[in-house]
């Protein structure tokens, strides 16, 4: 029987910034798979926002270029995004950017 089980489920939620910041990393000697990618502007304004993939390395994984997938994504004020329309593979140490042209504005989740 294995030790870890087969199927961990995780939903976060963060608020954005201007600064492109990593909200998730993929654990040493495992892969996520992101479902559903939201972002929910809490404002009157549109904002834009922009995800991205980086392989931030870690023990004998080396760094990979950072990859945008969603770039400068048009949230309407008061609306909510789904920012990943199909699944999101992120592998060992895979790190999930993000950022927006508005701080506070945009509350994401996975």
């Amino acid at each position: 029987m294995a030790d870890i089980p087969l199927n961990h489920f995780v939903r976060q939620a963060f608020s954005l910034t201007t600064t492109p910041s990593a909200y998730y990393i993929a654990p040493f000697d495992r892969a996520a798979i992101v479902l559903g990618l939201y972002a929910s502007n809490t404002t009157n304004s549109d904002v834009n926002v922009t995800v991205s993939i980086s392989g931030v390395g870690g023990t004998f994984v080396p760094a990979r270029p950072q990859v945008d997938f969603a770039k400068n994504i048009l949230v309407a004020g008061g609306d909510t995004t789904n920012l990943a329309p199909a699944r999101i593979v992120l592998e060992e140490y895979d790190a999930l950017i993000a950022s927006c042209n508005s701080s506070g504005a945009i509350v994401t989740g996975k």
